[in-house]
């Protein structure tokens, strides 16, 4: 079984230094992640459109209400945001693009890259849309200055979700195939049984996810910070990049000492 992780990390440099490649810049690199996530087979979009249709299902049948939430436009922002993004979308940014991720990594991209990458095309694909209805639900609804408060408030479950997501992508990579070529290999237990616990996975941790939406409130509490938008969604703010930042080191972490598997991904 290949692996790519610290038993490679000498070979890759070695390669690098005897032929050079170079390296594209960070926004060539996510203008071809988001060309590639426009083209056939549409892994990522296809992804997001069902858990989109999914969402507003769910919603007709479950509303949204607004009990202790007095913010619409946070409420709705995460609302979309999470259930798109607590998916195998997110999940699994390394093994939907198996061959393209193990070629960069061959010429010596390093994986930390490849995780920024791939979580720069998402932020664009799914969050800068729920950011912008997000604006325009508190533009519409409230004071202008409150922007300060509901972008942020949006922007922390998705930074965690992504997050979240580098970790799993680590630890539990798989290869999309045909529903038809699953369901003649059902009988492959191995096969079918990680496959189903890969896609449930995103769905468990929503549970285990859901505690930290509450994280800044106590943390507010604990250092007794004044109210005020402004403040309150640069703390937001900076705990959705701690929580990426966090996790996502995790991830290479975990990378670093048990490899990231390539082969049988099925």
């Amino acid at each position: 079984m290949t692996t790519f992780g610290a038993p490679l990390a000498g070979a890759t440099a070695a390669t690098a230094t005897s032929t050079p490649y170079a390296h594209p810049g960070l926004a060539r690199l996510v203008a071809q992640d988001l060309r590639w996530a426009f083209r056939r087979p549409y892994g990522w979009l296809l992804g997001i459109g069902i858990n989109l249709l999914l969402s507003l299902a769910y919603l007709v049948v479950v509303p949204l209400r607004d009990g202790t939430h007095r913010d619409w436009a946070i409420l709705v922002g995460t609302y979309f945001a999470v259930f798109v993004l607590a998916d195998v979308t997110t999940t699994n940014v390394l093994g939907v693009d198996t061959e393209r991720t193990r070629l960069r990594l061959m010429r010596g991209l390093s994986l930390a890259r490849i995780l920024l990458v791939k979580n720069l095309v998402l932020l664009v694909i799914v969050g800068l849309p729920t950011l912008v209805a997000t604006a325009a639900i508190t533009i519409h609804d409230e004071a202008n200055y409150r922007l300060e408060l509901t972008l942020p408030g949006v922007l922390y479950p998705v930074l965690t979700w992504l997050g979240v997501g580098n970790l799993v992508s680590v630890l539990l990579p798989y290869w999309p195939v045909p529903l038809v070529t699953r369901w003649r290999e059902r009988r492959v237990w191995p096969r079918t049984v990680r496959w189903l616990v890969c896609l449930g996975t995103p769905y468990a941790l929503c549970v285990a996810v859901d505690p930290m939406s509450a994280l800044p409130r106590y943390l507010t509490r604990a250092l007794r910070l004044p109210p005020g938008p402004g403040l309150h969604g640069a703390e937001l703010l900076v705990l959705g990049l701690l929580a990426w930042g966090l996790l996502t080191g995790a991830a290479l972490v975990a990378a670093h000492r048990r490899g990231v598997p390539f082969d049988d991904l099925r």
